[in-house]
């Protein structure tokens, strides 16, 4: 059986020079953590939001005065690697469905937390299967690495809140 850290472990992503990011849909890029210089390549690109699900206050308060000084919206919302609860996908729901949220640019350290996220998001909140959501996360890139990752915490994640999907 597999332990906790395969959840947080992608051993192969695409390089998008030269961050790595996956387009889920072209308002949602997911990603792994920005460089200073990917700041203004995303209000270039037409992003309006960044979301950080990483849980160092240091690092986001240095990523808040860069995003923002290329003009971006920046949310910090520390969740956990491990353990996320329903309140934790409805906040994030609240956020991507958000008008004023625009286009939105998702990150944690390697792009494995925002994907299982978002795999939940679409079954939870948007009525998708599970072999839907898996297929956009194929679609955008996601390895077979990955999908085995997201597969066992979206599968830890549903019995432990009493779920099926």
């Amino acid at each position: 059986m597999q332990n906790q850290t395969s959840c947080n472990a992608l051993q192969h992503q695409t390089e998008v020079a030269p961050l790595r990011s996956y387009a889920v849909t072209e308002q949602v890029l997911l990603a792994a953590q920005p460089q200073p210089e990917d700041w203004q390549r995303f209000a270039e690109a037409g992003y309006k939001t960044v979301l950080n699900i990483r849980s160092d206050p240091e690092r986001a308060a240095v990523q808040a005065a860069n995003a923002r000084a290329a003009g971006l919206r920046y949310i910090h919302a520390p969740w956990p690697a491990y353990e996320l609860e329903p309140e934790h996908l409805a906040e994030f729901a609240r956020i991507v469905e958000d008008p004023e949220t625009g286009k939105l640019v998702f990150h944690c350290r390697s792009a494995t937390r925002v994907g299982l996220i978002w795999m939940l998001y679409r079954i939870m909140h948007q009525g998708w299967t599970r072999e839907q959501a898996e297929a956009e996360l194929r679609a955008a890139g996601y390895d077979s690495d990955a999908m085995e990752t997201f597969e066992f915490c979206a599968g830890d994640f549903f019995e432990r809140v009493g779920m099926q999907a």
